[in-house]
Order: structure tokens, then C-alpha cells, then sequence
């Protein structure tokens, strides 16, 4: 059994996403997921290994309500159960776990649906957030009572709101989307139940949307040309593309009225392809790589070949244009030879060859995906000036705990500058160097391993202190981004500087003046003189200070994971520590402190496992008891 979550659609991140929203990098940004639309979620057997799904009731909150969902072989969700009003409960959520889309080029969701006739919400999270946690925008839908019918839900109609509190002023962000779901919460009692069949976006551009259960009938006006699907299925060259189509699900957004400019490989063409190639394509693990291929196939618009000519280039809906010219008595597509131009179709044009064009896939590395994110231009500007940028975009894979720009900020004025200097190069390289690890190196990894060697050759101490996880004394905000060819890690502070000579002579007069680790926290340096024990330099960065409910966000993001990880003695550990943190709180009155140690002494009289849900219903109504103060 899963851990728990946050009331409503507020399930938090696990420790790959932790406080910080969720970072979609450049070449996410850019993925084909699926054109003309994108599917969320088909629910196919076998090709459902994409986002998860899992269930959180009312009873995080003290309510009764269950919900379950169900996965059938004919590839339905269903999302069932009873709702309950007691206890102040009320509400049963099905959601995916972290997805991490880009919907910028979509309107909205589009869903297959049959119902009992309750009104049910979608919800999803973007960027924004309120108190540190993942704001929920949501939509209202009532799908018709056993009988299927497709749900149009415009991004433009979801509000934003937290935990049953209205934030207006919440903007969503269709480029990034970090999880989907369908809650229940319409204040009657009893059993419900909703089936879907899929759920997918509709995008800009994309014609009229027509509200059908049918695919529509493919007949030609007035003995005219057919759809771009039709024809290559009735030329009978096509039956491998059709089948990819097919297999990416990308047929069914052929259904739209606008046109398209098809450049359709023959079956030979797929046959030419190596050895496995095509049957490793169709593989659901391998979906990404092959919408990409066919979407590099694709023009959005009607393009003749004249046009194309004059051009040059032709766009793709992969974003990879193609170079379309004459070369040795040919017409040359890329590598490919034109077979045969300009096929009329009733939605598009389809230009035959003899080649699959294969779009070169863009490297995702360390590099790459901290430009994407773009809070990192200090560290990526510093990095340069080392020459370590090379290293971040290399094959060896790393560890990079990441401090923000605001991290650098916060360093004493000039402190940067000085660093860039050419004179100082060999102490930024070891102050970077201190903050990379090698190999592929998990927050659960380093947690349990307790420390770590750093590239300078200075030891990372990895703990969890006042309920936060925490390097060297600096917390970790997000953990658990993949970067391509390492993690990244962002943590709130600069670890440390490289070690200086300013402690080395004259250190009881100057060490208070000069020392660079008297400026920042410094947790790397081993100072070179006893005399030095009074320079901050020697002393370990102190965890920042933060609020009661940031703390109780921080506990229980790094508790979960842990929990569902099997880790339970762990998890009651930090919940514990955060309660006893909250006890010794000056932030809060006496009564709430008292309170709050008594709840955690009686805690440690039950087992791991009841001890870990005890102290997580008790983090989670002191959490409401801070929203009513607020």
C-alpha cells in the first residue's frame, strides 16, 4: 500500500520532484509526444507503461470514502466506489504519477468516457504552486449515464485552486504539466462509477471539433479524392506505415479537417530499414522514438512539390526540417528518392519514397538540461569560465548538486566576480568540482550511504536535519532530475569554497577580516592551522530557517518515497523528527507544541508501520490547522 498523499489532487512529487515544480528541459519542451494531439493515457494491455495511476481517498484527512480503479484487458479504466460525507471526508482522486508534458501546443483534453451521471473534475498540476506544494487546476465534466461519449475539457476553463481554497489569480501553464487526474467530489453520498476509455489533448489549428462516439465516415464529396488514411490504405504501398500509425496512435488525430503534406515511405522502404528495426520500433517501451520518426514524415499544411522545390526545405511537425532539391536526375528528400508526387487527398497531400527518414535524436545531458531549466545561469556561467562545461555535456555520467542563481545571490557582492577571475581558476574548479559526485548517484542512494566523494576529492555528508534532507548543510530542493548522462540534484546553497590561503599565516590577526568562508557558509574547507577553530570556515552551513508548514511539506516529500520504497522505520523517522522540530517551534503557541509532543511520545509506543501513518495523519492536520490560521 502506498503512502498517503495531501488532500485533494495535491498528491506530492516523489523524491525525483520534491518542492521545486516540476523542470521541463529544452529537448522535453521539443518532444513530438504525439502530433496533432497527444495522448495521455489509452489504457491498451502492454501498452500501458507509461504514467501510473493511483488512488487517494479522503481518508488522508480523516474521511471514508474509497475508490479503487481498475484496468481492463480491452483497454478501460474504471474509477469506482463509494463516497462518503463523514468525517468531514468527501472526495476520491485516480491520478497519474509525474508525466512531465509539454501541452503548450494544445487547447485541451479530450476524453472517452461513460458515467452514472455524477459531475466529476479533471484536474491537473502545472508549475505554479501555493505554500510549496503543486497547485491542482480543474475542470468539471458530467459524462452521460452508460453510455459513451467523448468530453471536451479547454484549458482555458480550468481554476486553480488548493485544497479546497479558490486561488483565481493561478495561471496554468500548458507547457508544463506534471500529473492528470480525475477526482470525485460532488458532495453526495454513495457508490460511483466511471469508465474511460482514453484520455488526449485536441490542439491549435486543428479545425472544427465535432463531438462523436464514431470515427468519422470516410466518403468522398462528389466522387472526390479521399483522406490522406483512405488512400494509402486503398494503394496497398503503405500497409507498414499504416500499421505504425496505428501502433504510435496516431491515426486517429487524422480525423481533424485541416490539411496535412504526408512524405509516405513505402513498405519497401520500411524493409530497407536493419535487420529488427521495425519490429523494436513497434514495442510500446519504444513509442517516443517511433512518434518521432512518423512525425518527421509530416508537413502541417498542403505543400505541392513545386512549392517545396522553390523552398528548399519543407517543416516538419517533428520540427526537423527536410531538404527537398534536384541532385543527380532525382527529386531527393533528404537521402530518400521521390518515388511520386503530389497524391491529392481530401485533407492533405502524400508524396511517395523509398527511404524512412530518420530524424537525428537530440542528446539530453547534464549541459542541456540545466539551460532548459534556466534557473542555473550562474552555475552554467561559472562552469564555462572552469571549462567544465565540457565535462556536464560529456558520456560520463555525474552527479551535479546544482545551487540556484538565487544561491549564488546570496553569496557576499564580489564573491562571484572574484571567482571568474582568471587568477582564481583552480579554486572555482575545486568549488565546482565539490559539487559533482561520479556515476548516477539517487537521493535515496546518498541518503542511505550516508556520504559521498566529490570530484575535488572532499567528502559530501548527506543527512536529514529539523525534517529536511540536506548536503553539507544545504537543503535539497528537487531531487532526482535526469539530465541524460547523470542526475541533478538543486540545492539551496553553494556547498562550500575551494580551500584558501587566507588561514595559513597571521590567522589570529586577519582570519576574521580575510577569510572567504567568513563570508558564506563553508562545509568543504579543512583549514590549515588549530588557531583557525574560530573561522566559520570550519563550521558547517546551518540548514536555512523555515516555517512550520514548509517543514511539514520537506518531512513528508521525503517520507513518502521512503515509504513506498519500503524504507517504513525511515519514514517514521522523519515524520518523527519533523514533529519534534514543530514541539520546539517558537513559531507556534505553547498549546500546539504541547500538542504536538504528546502525539509524538505516544507515537513511539506503536510499530514502524502504525507509528509512520500515526505521525503522517498528525503532519497532515497540523497542515490543516495552519491553512484555517491563515
Amino acid at each position: 500500500m502506498k503512502a498517503p498523499l495531501f488532500a485533494l489532487a495535491t498528491i506530492l512529487p516523489t523524491l525525483a520532484g520534491l518542492i521545486f515544480p516540476i523542470l521541463v528541459s529544452a529537448e522535453d519542451a521539443e518532444k513530438p509526444w504525439a502530433w496533432r494531439g497527444q495522448t495521455i493515457a489509452e489504457f491498451d494491455e502492454g501498452d500501458h507503461k507509461g504514467p501510473d495511476w493511483s488512488i487517494t481517498n479522503d481518508g488522508v484527512m480523516g474521511g471514508l470514502s474509497k475508490g479503487k480503479a481498475a484496468f481492463s484487458k480491452e483497454g478501460i479504466m474504471t474509477f469506482s466506489g463509494t463516497l462518503s460525507l463523514e468525517n468531514n471526508g468527501g472526495f476520491s482522486l485516480v491520478e497519474t504519477d509525474d508525466i512531465n508534458r509539454n501541452l503548450s501546443n494544445d487547447l485541451g483534453l479530450l476524453l472517452l468516457v461513460k458515467g452514472d451521471g455524477r459531475e466529476y473534475q479533471i484536474r491537473l498540476e502545472s508549475e505554479a504552486t501555493y505554500r510549496g506544494q503543486p497547485v491542482s487546476f480543474s475542470g468539471k465534466f458530467q459524462p452521460k449515464k452508460g453510455e459513451w461519449s467523448q468530453v471536451k475539457i479547454p484549458f482555458a476553463d480550468l481554476k486553480g485552486g488548493w485544497r479546497g481554497r479558490d486561488l483565481p489569480d493561478e495561471k496554468f501553464n500548458p507547457a508544463v504539466v506534471g500529473r492528470v487526474g480525475i477526482l470525485l467530489g460532488d458532495k453526495k453520498t454513495g457508490p460511483f462509477k466511471v469508465e474511460v476509455d482514453w484520455i488526449r489533448t485536441y490542439g491549435k489549428g486543428q479545425g472544427e471539433f465535432t463531438e462523436t462516439t464514431e470515427k468519422p465516415a470516410d466518403s468522398p464529396k462528389a466522387n472526390g479524392p479521399k483522406s490522406l488514411i483512405a488512400t494509402a490504405i486503398d494503394d496497398g504501398r503503405f500497409s507498414t506505415l499504416k500499421t505504425a500509425l496505428d501502433t504510435a496512435k496516431l491515426t486517429t488525430f487524422f480525423q481533424w479537417d485541416n490539411k496535412l503534406t504526408v512524405f509516405a515511405p513505402t513498405n519497401e522502404a520500411f524493409a530497407k530499414l536493419p535487420e529488427g528495426t521495425v519490429e523494436n520500433l513497434l514495442k510500446p517501451e519504444n513509442k517516443d522514438r517511433l512518434v518521432a520518426i512518423l512525425s518527421h514524415h509530416v508537413h502541417a499544411g498542403s505543400k505541392g512539390l513545386a512549392e517545396a522545390l522553390s523552398d528548399g526545405t519543407v517543416s516538419t511537425i517533428e520540427k526537423s526540417p527536410l531538404s527537398v532539391r534536384f541532385q543527380d536526375g532525382r527529386i531527393r528528400v533528404n537521402d530518400a528518392t521521390l518515388l511520386q508526387a503530389d497524391i491529392e487527398c481530401s485533407d492533405g497531400i502524400i508524396h511517395v519514397i523509398d527511404t524512412v527518414l530518420i530524424p537525428k535524436p537530440e542528446r539530453k545531458t547534464l549541459l542541456t538540461t540545466a539551460q532548459g531549466a534556466g534557473t542555473f545561469k550562474a552555475l552554467l556561467a561559472a562552469a564555462k569560465a572552469a571549462g567544465l562545461d565540457a565535462a556536464l555535456d560529456g558520456k560520463d555520467d555525474l552527479t551535479l548538486f546544482a545551487p540556484t542563481d538565487d544561491a549564488f545571490a546570496a553569496l557576499p557582492e564580489g564573491t562571484v566576480s572574484s571567482l571568474l577571475e582568471k587568477k582564481n581558476s583552480k579554486k572555482l574548479v575545486e568549488l565546482l568540482t565539490s559539487h559533482v559526485v561520479s556515476g548516477n548517484v539517487s537521493a535515496g542512494d546518498a541518503l542511505n550511504a550516508g556520504t559521498a566523494q566529490s570530484l575535488s576529492g572532499n567528502e559530501l555528508k548527506f543527512e536529514i536535519k529539523e525534517g529536511l534532507f540536506t548536503v553539507n548543510g544545504s537543503v535539497i530542493r528537487s531531487a532526482g532530475i535526469d539530465g541524460g548522462n547523470g542526475t541533478i540534484h538543486v540545492v539551496s546553497s553553494v556547498i562550500g569554497f575551494p580551500e584558501t590561503d587566507c588561514c595559513e599565516e597571521d590567522c589570529e590577526e586577519s582570519c576574521e577580516e580575510n577569510c572567504p568562508a567568513n563570508e558564506a557558509a563553508k562545509t568543504t574547507q579543512n583549514t590549515k592551522s588549530e588557531s583557525c577553530e574560530s573561522c566559520p570556515s570550519t563550521a558547517a552551513a546551518k540548514v536555512e530557517t523555515i516555517n512550520a508548514a514548509d517543514l511539514i511539506v520537506g518531512a513528508i516529500e521525503l517520507g513518502v518515497p521512503l515509504y513506498n520504497s519500503g524504507n517504513i522505520v525511515e519514514c517514521a523517522e522523519v515524520y518523527e523528527d519533523c514533529l519534534i522540530a514543530l514541539s520546539n517551534s517558537d513559531r507556534l503557541d505553547d498549546r500546539t507544541r504541547e500538542m504536538l509532543g504528546r502525539v509524538t511520545d505516544a507515537g513511539k509506543q506503536k510499530d514502524p508501520d502504525t507509528r509512520a501513518w500515526f505521525y503522517r495523519h498528525a503532519l497532515d492536520r497540523m497542515m490543516q490547522l495552519l491553512s484555517a490560521r491563515s
